[in-house]
């Protein structure tokens, strides 16, 4: 079953949980009995998350801006205090705006950044103390699931400044995973497919490259994601799509320069 050997250390933290990805991971989490800390900046939706989840889940609500390291380290903090010593981390929050990269707005681009990756740098710094004295004291692996993107794996049109906060993730997440080796703490990195999520519905225009791929539910990416987690790859990826652009990029990058610039209008 998916996630079991990580059951046993205790609470999971899921940030990003008002919407999307992170609110199907604390749905599924919570169903199976797991103690869940959700964490988001916006409250309402925090609300809606925690109603979801049902009276009788055992659920901490903290609303906190993960782009704010002060404010996720007290967050951490509280966690700790309301739940006990946080065993795994899935940290889903973020952000996108789309547009040619040249005319996309410089508030735009530090927007993904301080979410997208100093958010990641923040809730790891804050959540690692925890899930290190969880895996000494649980004699088991501690997670701390980051995730970023397949626009992390290669820049796609449209996706400039999106793909450079994803690509800083799992840079981040690769240099952490050999820092922490042999403290318990198990570092991996989600990289979905394009979701069928608020944050992408809310975008004005689909960037073209969108059409090469399905869009996949919150339903289907998190089952790949807790099914990722029994599996020894560091970078989890839920679809063959994903997976060939993954192989391809390491073996022959100029057919998917190829592919992705068919699929792209020139300028016009």
């Amino acid at each position: 079953m998916a996630g079991k050997r990580e059951r046993a250390l205790g609470p999971w933290v899921v940030t990003g949980a008002a919407s999307g990805f992170g609110r199907e991971l604390a749905r599924r989490l919570a169903q199976r009995g797991e103690k869940v800390a959700l964490w988001d900046r916006n409250p309402g939706g925090l609300e809606e998350t925690r109603a979801l989840l049902g009276a009788a889940a055992s659920v901490h609500v903290e609303t906190v801006d993960v782009a704010d390291p002060a404010a996720v380290q007290r967050a951490a903090a509280a966690t700790h205090g309301a739940l006990g010593s946080i065993g795994h981390v899935i940290h889903a929050a973020g952000v996108l705006r789309v547009g040619a990269a040249e005319r996309m707005s410089p508030l735009d681009y530090r927007l993904m950044i301080e979410v997208n990756y100093l958010g990641s740098v923040h809730v790891a710094q804050a959540t690692l103390p925890w899930l290190r004295e969880a895996a000494k004291a649980g004699g088991g692996k501690a997670t701390l699931m980051l995730v970023a993107s397949v626009a992390g794996l290669r820049g796609f049109p449209e996706l400039a400044g999106y793909s450079a906060s994803k690509f800083a993730v799992l840079g981040f997440a690769q240099a952490l995973r050999d820092e922490v080796r042999g403290s318990g703490v198990d570092v991996r990195v989600l990289c979905p497919p394009p979701g069928d999520t608020p944050m992408v519905r809310d975008l004005p225009e689909l960037p073209p490259i969108y059409k090469l791929s399905k869009m996949f539910t919150a339903e289907e990416v998190v089952e790949g994601a807790l099914r990722g987690l029994d599996r020894n790859d560091w970078i989890v990826l839920i679809d063959r799509n994903s997976r060939a652009l993954h192989t391809l990029g390491r073996l022959a990058p100029r057919l998917v320069d190829l592919v992705i610039r068919l699929s792209t209008p020139g300028p016009g």
